[in-house]
């Protein structure tokens, strides 16, 4: 009898342990009180803060115009502190740009275009951290066009929040050449400290509207990558790096070969060096990312792909890159690329033929000790006929599949890479792209968090399962909110449960509205100490915050 009885007690402990959210698992989560925000008034993003609390923005949408807001919230309570709306002149053209904090002040930069004097001009307005709301608009700069799409506007802060750069790529008419003009302010007072133009087309638009124009006239996806801007770094010094691809001179209508260029602004010039950064082969870089370090070093690095037409059978390359470069003498000290091998496009349920279609996308470059960490994700994007044979539309369709993590160590050498596949499915009405996961390292781990089907934990756990088996996550509710760390030390991976989405639910997007996007690099969480974040739960339209610590 004892015998059954210690075999059934062992049994019950097992699965205590396979299906308890708590048991074993590297993250500690803290949830905060119930809010008693509006159902409709949809997070947008969160913004970051101090030691004190954390600023978040609001989108109300529905119902008798549109509500903007500003709100903070009390680091240690997760309660809130204050919540106040910012009134937006409602005039034809006008559009918040972005939504920024630095130095313990919100900045909300707003266009206006005025298509009787042909002029779009930049202003801003602030919260403090008092909740005291600005009242009059400021305005920054203005730029001569005779058309509000020829303009566009990027706001970027330096690492350490301190002072905002406005960028402003723009033409006066159709047959004019771009010029990108960028504009230096000290915060909280927004003095500008420097303005700088470079006759370059810097945008980020890549096409999108033509893009959406064409699918919904017929249907078809088509894919606009083309050459044009890559990438932008603000330092603390009030040194400018920015990217670029141009076509070289191989390129031609069948075969399209591309080269990538950096160009360095230094503080106190107004003529950019240019150094170009090139590959034994000419790949296709869509956007790369920044880091520098103490040493005055800027390592640049990315995904890159290359689609080879030939008959029978297309070939693909694709890979991860990095040059590193001496920004005192800009020249580039190293240069590695880690081709995807046959092994580990299968971990991404990926070859040869499906590679054409995906494509990967660089968010982070992170320096733990003495080595660099490559963090990005790879994603395909397609248009759908969606509707009735009497009424059809255009929407895009968007499969998140992997998270890629590389280790590059101190010798400039890529010694590891690993994948955590994170499956999820979205349909939207305009394209976009919107990052499904948090990233955090710790003295020991890189840390992926995101939502993941319920059946996937089940299938980890067979030693010869296959990326294709895995489920994509459609809805938040009903999956689970999981990790994956990768090791500094080898990469291994462990995985585990932090909560189950049953109410209250992880939720990386709530924005789906194309007029209010938030941008593609925005975070969904906020730092509050050494290894301990806040991320923003949902249950169908009621919300509260968790603070999670993780190991």
């Amino acid at each position: 009898m004892l015998k059954h009885l210690t075999i059934r007690f062992s049994l019950i402990f097992v699965l205590l342990i396979s299906f308890d959210s708590n048991i074993f698992s590297q993250i500690k989560v803290k949830n905060g009180p119930a809010l008693t925000n509006d159902e409709d008034n949809k997070m947008n993003r969160m913004l970051g803060g101090d030691e004190s609390g954390y600023y978040c923005y609001r989108v109300r949408s529905r119902g008798k115009g549109t509500s903007f807001y500003v709100e903070k919230y009390k680091n240690e309570s997760l309660k809130p502190e204050f919540s106040k709306e910012i009134t937006v002149d409602d005039a034809e053209g006008t559009k918040i740009i972005d939504v920024k904090y630095s130095n313990d002040v919100v900045f909300i930069f707003r266009s206006q275009y005025d298509k009787d004097l042909d002029k779009m001009e930049l202003s801003y307005q602030t919260v403090s951290s008092s909740g005291v709301v600005s009242k009059d608009l400021k305005p920054i700069t203005k730029v001569k066009t005779d058309h509000f799409e020829f303009v566009e506007f990027e706001i970027e802060t330096n690492p350490s929040n301190t002072k905002i750069l406005v960028k402003s790529s723009f033409k006066e008419n159709k047959d004019a050449e771009y010029k990108t003009d960028f504009i230096a302010f000290s915060v909280p007072e927004m003095k500008e400290l420097w303005k700088k133009t470079v006759n370059r087309k810097l945008r980020s638009y890549n096409s999108d509207f033509g893009k959406a124009l064409l699918g919904q006239l017929t249907g078809i996806n088509f894919d606009f990558d083309q050459p044009g801007y890559v990438g932008l770094f603000f330092d603390d010094n009030d040194n400018l790096f920015y990217g670029y691809t141009v076509e070289n001179a191989k390129s031609n209508d069948k075969e399209k070969h591309y080269k990538l260029n950096l160009e360095t602004l230094d503080a106190d010039s107004d003529e950019p060096e240019s150094l170009e950064l090139s590959f034994e082969e000419d790949y296709y870089v869509k956007d790369i990312a920044f880091l520098k370090t103490k040493d005055n070093k800027l390592y640049v690095g990315g995904f890159y792909k290359d689609v080879i037409e030939r008959k029978g059978r297309d070939l693909v390359n694709c890979g991860i890159f990095n040059f590193t470069v001496d920004i005192a003498t800009n020249k580039i000290e190293s240069k590695t690329v880690k081709v995807f091998d046959d092994k580990f496009l299968k971990a991404l349920e990926s070859n040869n033929k499906k590679s054409r279609r995906f494509k990967y996308k660089l968010d982070y470059i992170l320096a733990v000790g003495k080595d660099i960490y490559y963090i990005g994700e790879q994603y395909a994007e397609y248009t759908v006929q969606v509707g009735s044979q009497y009424s059809r539309h255009t929407e895009w369709q968007y499969e998140y599949m992997d998270v890629i993590v590389a280790k590059m160590n101190s010798l400039d050498e890529f010694e590891w890479i690993n994948n955590a596949p994170v499956r999820v499915t979205m349909m939207l009405r305009s394209p976009h792209v919107f990052k499904q996961y948090i990233s955090y390292a710790t003295d020991n781990n890189i840390y992926i968090l995101y939502n993941e089907h319920p059946k996937n934990m089940a299938i980890y756990q067979k030693p010869d399962y296959e990326p294709k088996d895995l489920k994509s996550t459609i809805s938040i509710h009903g999956s689970n909110f999981v990790y994956t760390s990768f090791s500094i030390i080898d990469g291994k991976i462990n995985r585990g449960l932090i909560f189950k989405n049953e109410t209250y639910c992880f939720a990386p997007i709530q924005e789906k509205n194309p007029q209010f996007f938030p941008p593609a690099d925005t975070e969904n969480f906020v730092v509050s100490g050494k290894d301990e974040i806040i991320i923003y739960t949902e249950d169908r339209g009621k919300d509260r915050f968790s603070k999670l610590t993780l190991d």
